[in-house]
């Protein structure tokens, strides 16, 4: 059962065996410690799950979302339906594997789960294409004596339900603290001058690095004041173009034409050769800017990194390019 966080309610968070993401719970009857074992009200009936943090008071956190309440610590029992159900999901995990592998199915499976009651399985799967698997699932339920449901899954709620470290050394943001993801697109490396090299900007799912968005709003702000790279502007020493913004010093790296070379400005000390006129904004004559249409670029990316950076740079080339004089 669940209703809303009120004021005086105590929370824990909880981690399940096959969802790092801490979840809240209400645990008002229950003095509960960092690690203890638990049985909650998940969305699918009973559930497993272990204390994540301890004990907090609502107050100032209250809300309108829904809450699901700790039933128990669990008990000797409970404790060994887990164990049985960790056993048997492996043994589901395995059969079913072979079983894809035999019938030449295009699906990767990412993990089996048990319900609490050992009456149901759930597996897990990533798939391309749209896969029959109403034989392997007949052959797999009679096998083991349980009924089997397919559930679909994205790469990255994969990456979320196994979790894992990302190339910062930390836990993977979507399985420790992100509560859903964000669009990401190939505009975001941009706007922030990193090298659109796959590796670099692909987190373990093969996706956008869901980290790219933290500070996108400030790399957006700072484009209103910093021209960026291939930018034409009039520079104190003359014209040139941007080689290098420097966003987090406000500073630009200018090839001034003629003799001068390159040389380091201020962001405030240039100017751009060719101004923006605000869009929506009646030009001479009365006549209404046409709207600007959203780049290739800056559309959200749920594809292979690698594949939507070549079909961004095909579609829309490395970068902006400047209008004829």
């Amino acid at each position: 059962m669940e209703r809303n966080l009120i004021e005086n309610d105590f929370t824990v968070a909880v981690t399940f065996r096959h969802n790092m993401r801490p979840v809240e719970y209400r645990c008002n009857h229950l003095e509960l410690r960092v690690g203890d074992t638990v049985v909650v009200d998940s969305e699918r009936g009973a559930a497993i799950a272990t204390v994540e943090r301890s004990r907090m008071k609502a107050k100032g956190r209250c809300c309108t979302r829904q809450i699901r309440n700790v039933i128990r610590k669990a008990t000797p029992h409970d404790l060994e339906v887990d164990k049985r159900n960790s056993e048997k999901e492996q043994a589901i995990y395995r059969a079913a594997r072979q079983k894809i592998s035999d019938g030449e199915l295009r699906m990767k499976l990412s993990h089996a789960e048990m319900s609490f009651d050992e009456k149901r399985a759930i597996l897990y799967f990533t798939s391309e294409d749209r896969v029959d698997f109403r034989d392997m699932v007949k052959s797999l339920a009679a096998e083991m004596n349980v009924r089997i449901e397919m559930r679909q899954v994205g790469v990255r709620d994969e990456a979320r339900i196994l979790g894992g470290c990302g190339i910062c050394g930390f836990k993977l943001c979507c399985s420790s603290f992100l509560p859903d993801f964000m669009p990401v697109s190939i505009r975001m490396a941009k706007d922030q001058n990193l090298s659109l090299n796959p590796t670099k900007i692909s987190g373990v799912c093969g996706r956008l690095m869901c980290c790219l968005m933290y500070e996108q709003d400030f790399y957006k702000e700072m484009q209103k004041t910093v021209p960026r790279t291939g930018k034409t502007v009039i520079t104190p020493e003359g014209r040139g173009k941007v080689l290098v913004a420097d966003f987090l010093r406000s500073r630009v790296t200018v090839m001034v034409e003629g003799d001068k070379g390159i040389m380091t400005f201020e962001a405030a000390q240039v100017q751009p050769a060719y101004p923006t006129q605000p869009q929506g904004k009646p030009r001479q004559g009365g006549q209404r800017q046409r709207q600007e249409r959203p780049r290739p670029d800056d559309r959200p990316v749920d594809k292979p990194v690698d594949q939507a950076v070549q079909e961004a740079l095909e579609e829309n080339g490395n970068g902006d390019d400047e209008p004829a004089e």
